[in-house]
């Protein structure tokens, strides 16, 4: 990070230097950048390759940034053809702008990521080549659980997804033994504050998910790998509520929402296919069309009496049965 920061510094000045009327050598702009480090800092440039590195560097990085060198007696100098130049003079509008800030914001997301330390890199270099001011100060926040188990392997993980590279995992699922598999990854999802992996094990072809929270080793796996060309993710996902997959058979659920809630159901559906089918006294009924798991129970029951299900009536009974269960341990607990 330091030597990222070094180098903007540098980068800085020598910009500086360039459209200036006054003419700079080498030399001069080393003075000039080690008088510049040595107020942030940080230590000098002792060779004149690194400012030689960080001319070309500018002209590699900014295709208009044409620099010319003037031979005057032994010396040489460097100057923009054009002296108005800066490639600190970024052409974007406001809208632009907003559009980059918000996109800084998201790459925030990532800061302190066990080795995503090049986000870090990244988003200061942005800030200080477009003159977005640096601020402390939280403009928007994510539903972050940094204290997450395993959210160490997020980079490897990622890493391994990017070049394709098969897995050996060791996986051990609660209350059981470790497992070792052999994973082809595909996918990073998080929901409910938790990182999942997505990708097929050695031999098969259905999906499996992983939660980070479980995986105990991960290493490189020798097998070739074994690229997703069946599963489009997108709509894997939305034919379902969070993460976990039972089957491939949709169902019409009808659910009752008391009148009190059905404003925020409204404008937070259940799912995406969520649609109105009547409206009765004292309530609306809803019409969502998923995959029933899990979560989509979860979720139901987390909005309590003020929302029933009509149908099908394997999941009703199965919402009757764990409120069933939920009214007994509450009944069975005394207060002395």
């Amino acid at each position: 990070m330091a030597q990222v920061k070094n180098a903007l510094i540098r980068q800085r000045v020598i910009d500086r230097c360039l459209r200036s009327p006054k003419l700079y050598s080498v030399k001069d702009m080393m003075e000039k950048c080690n008088l510049a480090l040595k107020q942030a800092g940080y230590k000098p440039v002792t060779s004149k390759v690194t400012i030689l590195k960080d001319l070309e560097g500018i002209e590699n990085d900014f295709p208009e940034a044409v620099i010319v060198k003037r031979k005057i007696g032994r010396n040489l100098y460097y100057q923009y053809e054009d002296k108005s130049f800066s490639i600190y003079n970024i052409p974007l509008n406001d809208d632009e702008m907003a559009q980059l800030a918000q996109t800084i914001s998201i790459l925030s997301k990532f800061e302190g990521m066990p080795n995503f330390d090049w986000i870090d890199d990244l988003i200061e270099h942005f800030k200080s080549t477009l003159n977005i001011p640096s601020t402390r100060e939280t403009i928007v926040a994510f539903d972050e659980n940094y204290d997450l188990k395993g959210r160490n392997w997020f980079a490897k993980l990622f890493s391994a997804i990017a070049s394709q590279q098969a897995l050996e995992i060791k996986y051990k699922p609660f209350g059981k033994e470790v497992i070792t598999y052999l994973f082809h990854p595909y996918l990073l999802k998080q929901y409910n504050n938790r990182w999942f992996l997505f990708g097929c094990v050695e031999g098969y072809t259905s999906i499996t998910n992983l939660p980070f929270d479980r995986i105990e080793e991960i290493s490189p796996a020798t097998i070739a790998y074994h690229p997703n060309t069946e599963i489009d993710f997108q709509e894997y996902f939305d034919e379902m509520v969070g993460v976990s997959r039972r089957g491939n058979e949709i169902s019409k659920v009808l659910i009752k929402v008391a009148n009190s809630l059905y404003p925020y159901i409204e404008t937070k559906p259940l799912h995406g296919t969520q649609r109105v089918v009547s409206r009765e006294d004292g309530c609306t009924v809803i019409q969502i069309e998923v995959i029933i798991n899990r979560e989509l129970k979860q979720l139901l029951l987390s909005y309590g009496s003020d929302l029933t299900v009509i149908s099908p009536d394997t999941l009703k009974e199965e919402m009757q049965a764990d409120l069933m269960k939920n009214l007994e341990k509450y009944q069975s607990v005394h207060i002395n």
